[in-house]
């Protein structure tokens, strides 16, 4: 089945909002979502204790094509914590430590949401 834009737009925002109900349980406190500059977008911006974080959000409705985090390489990685970098000067945030996390969720028809969550990815 071809996925339109449109569909694939709403599939990101459900998992976005998953994801980041998920990181609230996990006792993150997120602090932005889709923040954008001229060099990209942060799906998510939260606070994890001293930690100010990053978060990918990638989701998929089965794994025809492998698990959503397999689509994070390392150079989008690193192009996250540049973003990171101009969020934080943005909102004159700061924090001891920054990182990039992922967060994978797949959305498979007539099954509960599975959530894979990476740490620390740089």
């Amino acid at each position: 089945m071809t996925r339109t834009p449109a569909h694939n737009q709403t599939l990101g925002a459900q998992g976005e909002m998953l994801a980041a109900a998920f990181l609230e349980q996990q006792g993150f406190i997120v602090l932005e979502r889709n923040w954008r500059n001229r060099y990209g977008e942060l799906d998510l911006v939260a606070r994890d204790r001293s930690a100010l974080v990053a978060v990918e959000v990638k989701t998929r409705t089965g794994t025809g094509y492998g698990s959503p985090l397999s689509a994070i390489t390392a150079r989008k990685a690193a192009r996250i914590k540049r973003l990171l970098l101009d969020w934080a000067q943005d909102r004159g945030a700061h924090a001891p430590q920054l990182r990039v996390d992922a967060v994978g969720i797949t959305m498979a028809p007539n099954d509960a949401p599975r959530i894979e969550h990476l740490r620390g990815l740089l």
